[in-house]
């Protein structure tokens, strides 16, 4: 038995050596576990606080110290709840209850106090840790500070606010832009009176009201008498004065009922519903009696009236327009200051006006009619950029008459057409000319403009005129535009987009001339292909008072891609301020006349683009 007894202590010994030796493992590698704990810890760039069940600090690391700007004995045992704001604490504990119940709770954002009194922005975690009875509780709380991406957070909301608060305010000026301009398509700049368009409209209306209930009305065009002789004895200041003096008493002629128009120059229109001409024509003579005083110096009005009594027989308000017009001239011809109403007799007493237009047919098929030419160029080093060709008739008695002399007639004739297919194709024959006469040097002139005035009343119109240049090379560096009035882009049809379609394949851009007088709206302009906008030139001859029209007119062609051009430039005040406003291109005086071909010739030869 002794042996084996020995035999078994033996083995028992062993197994104790073995258990010991396993047992100085775990405890070894137990104290490095801690060790390790302890050093990541410690040295976390994260703040770390261990907290009690009290919530008293029992240790926290480096960052969690630095993060209060305390020595880390100091922390210790101090309430966590103190160093957080005191309208916070509520919820703090709050927090912390949540992690007692379930362990864990969701992320929340605090303020807490550092030891300087700054205060930082920390997003808060926390966990309770295990422990085994009788080890009381504990809470690993972690502090991430997040003071700057809640300043950057800030700082993006305050410059969102401020964005909105300058989209808000860009947004009212474009539609108080808008509402100006939308004025300013159905109104006359110098009066304020409603201009052709709208009185168009309101005739159209007086017709409809007509066929529906039969009620007529009574049609009045006047024209001041004499008037070339004050803008010229006067000047165009004192006629502007007279204009407008002249429509304030036409205001205060008519009824809340009534309209008063002014259609353009010297040229005004009344329509009063339901009046007679003889009630009318009375009102107007007694509101012209006392006279207008300029400039210390009194002016009598005298006007040329044409009066038209509508009770049935018009389908239109063009023919309506057309008789009234007829009375005018009749009235204008009997000596001025006189009322003409309209008989049907007047239509065929205006043989001269059959006589020019066989003047007119004659100057086509006589090649009196010529074409000049008036640079445009660039306000900032006078850089040629572009001509405007401009029609002329030379007329074998009365010498060369400029387009406002026939250009109406040749429109009512039916004339007009012709006329503009005749100036542009003269326009791209003298391209040529001065092609073969010397090439202009490319990199001074990469691209030159050559714009045609077409005189279309639509878009179709325009069309027909520059249907040829389809597939026809225009030499360079030119590039043709077609200058029209507004009121082509309000007369919308069916055939508008092949017409557009044709322009584009041409290669045709177009030009609103007189910019401002007119009716397009900006939707309008957006429609068609236009590229160019050019402000009326007594809009410049007025610049003082038209500054922020002029420059509304800058931004809004600037904002639809559109080169803006300025008009009748006559002093170096003048480019100075538009420059100043933004126009970078004009043409007028100041620069070059209406030149003939061969003097245009030679200022492209002399290098001046």
């Amino acid at each position: 038995m002794a042996p084996d007894l020995v035999h078994e202590l033996g083995v028992y010994h062993t197994e104790l050596n073995l258990q010991n030796e396993e047992l100085q493992l775990t405890v070894a590698e137990l104290e490095l576990k801690h060790r390790l704990y302890h050093t990541l810890y410690e040295h976390a760039p994260t703040a770390y606080f261990t907290l009690n069940e009290h919530a008293d600090i029992l240790n926290v690391n480096q960052a969690g110290a630095a993060l209060l700007e305390f020595e880390h004995p100091h922390l210790l045992m101090r309430r966590f709840l103190l160093f957080v704001l005191p309208a916070q604490r509520s919820a703090l504990s709050q927090f912390l209850a949540t992690l007692l119940e379930t362990g864990t709770a969701k992320p929340q954002q605090f303020t807490f106090v550092r030891r300087s009194g700054e205060r930082r922005e920390v997003q808060v975690q926390g966990l309770t840790l295990p422990a085994s009875t009788p080890e009381p509780l504990r809470y690993l709380m972690t502090l991430t500070d997040v003071s700057a991406l809640v300043q950057a957070q800030t700082h993006l909301e305050s410059l969102n606010a401020t964005l909105e608060e300058r989209v808000a305010a860009r947004t009212q000026q474009l539609t108080a832009l808008t509402i100006q301009l939308s004025h300013q398509a159905r109104h006359d700049h110098l009066t304020g009176l409603p201009n052709r368009a709208a009185f168009e409209e309101a005739l159209q209306e007086a017709l409809r009201a007509l066929h529906h209930t039969g009620q007529g009305f009574t049609v009045l065009f006047c024209d001041v008498d004499q008037f070339k002789r004050i803008n010229d004895g006067l000047g165009h200041s004192a006629g502007d004065q007279v204009l407008q003096e002249l429509a304030q008493r036409l205001r205060h002629v008519i009824r809340p009922t009534d309209h008063v128009a002014r259609l353009g120059g010297d040229e005004f229109a009344l329509l009063i519903p339901g009046g007679t001409h003889l009630t009318v024509a009375a009102r107007l003579q007694a509101a012209l009696v006392p006279p207008v005083s300029v400039d210390h110096q009194d002016v009598f009005i005298g006007l040329s009236t044409g009066i038209l009594s509508v009770s049935g027989g018009y389908d239109t308000a063009e023919e309506i327009l057309k008789d009234v017009d007829l009375a005018l001239y009749q009235a204008k011809r009997s000596g001025g200051a006189k009322v003409q109403v309209f008989e049907p007799g007047l239509r065929g007493l205006f043989r001269d006006r059959v006589k020019l237009e066989t003047e007119l047919r004659h100057a086509l098929e006589r090649h009196e009619l010529v074409v000049h030419y008036q640079p445009m160029v660039s306000l900032q080093d006078g850089q040629l950029l572009g001509l405007e060709a401009l029609v002329r008739w030379q007329h074998p008695q009365r010498g060369l008459l400029s387009p406002g002399v026939f250009i109406p007639l040749a429109e009512e004739l039916g004339l007009v057409g012709q006329i503009d297919r005749w100036v542009l194709e003269t326009a791209e024959q003298q391209m040529i000319v001065w092609q073969r006469e010397g090439p202009i040097h490319p990199q001074r002139c990469p691209k030159l403009w050559m714009n045609v005035n077409v005189s279309a009343g639509n878009l179709a119109q325009v069309g027909e005129v520059t249907a040829h240049l389809i597939g026809h090379a225009v030499p360079r560096p030119w590039h043709i535009q077609m200058e029209i009035t507004e009121r082509v882009l309000t007369h919308s049809s069916a055939a508008d987009p092949l017409t557009i379609q044709a322009l584009r394949e041409a290669d045709v851009n177009l030009v609103v001339d007189d910019f401002g007088k007119g009716y397009s709206s900006l939707s309008t302009l957006h429609r068609f292909p236009v590229r160019m906008l050019k402000i009326d030139r007594s809009f410049i001859q007025t610049l003082s008072e038209n500054l922020e029209l002029v420059r509304a007119i800058v931004s809004m062609g600037r904002a639809l891609g559109m080169t803006v051009v300025a008009e009748g430039i006559e002093t170096e005040e003048q480019r100075r301020h538009l420059v100043e406003l933004g126009v970078e291109i004009g043409q007028g005086h100041l620069f070059a006349g209406v030149l003939p071909p061969d003097q245009v010739g030679a200022y492209l030869r002399s290098g001046c683009c």
